[in-house]
């Protein structure tokens, strides 16, 4: 029985050690909370500069959107200019067109006319 109890009083002793040390194993020294400290302030200051940057990016992307968006309407304002400067080209093209026949058609009448008159001046 005094051996059980001697060995029970050791190992009650050895968990009660190993607890009472693992918890002062936690207690950090100056040196290592300054160091932490330090790692924790660059670890911050890179989450801000890269924030930073991705803020930066994001607003060159929408700026770039914008400027082709603007170079999108105006390219399409053209298109839409040169299409109805050809539509109004081929709208010319015909009236000539019917011009010249009408002025053809003018001038053969004319000439009929004119024939008429001299057979009527003739009899």
């Amino acid at each position: 029985m005094k051996y059980k109890t001697i060995i029970m009083t050791l190992a009650a002793a050895t968990f009660f050690a190993g607890q009472a040390f693992a918890q002062n194993g936690d207690v950090m020294t100056q040196a290592q909370r300054d160091r932490k400290d330090s790692v924790q302030t660059a670890t911050h200051q890179e989450a801000q500069m890269q924030n930073r940057a991705d803020e930066n990016r994001m607003a060159d992307a929408k700026l770039d959107r914008k400027e082709t968006k603007a170079k999108a309407k105006e390219a399409q304002r053209v298109e839409n200019e040169a299409n109805d400067a050809a539509h109004q080209s081929k709208n010319a093209l015909k009236a000539e067109r019917k011009a010249q026949k009408s002025r053809k058609q003018a001038n053969k009448q004319a000439e009929k006319a004119s024939q008429a008159r001299e057979k009527s001046n003739k009899n």
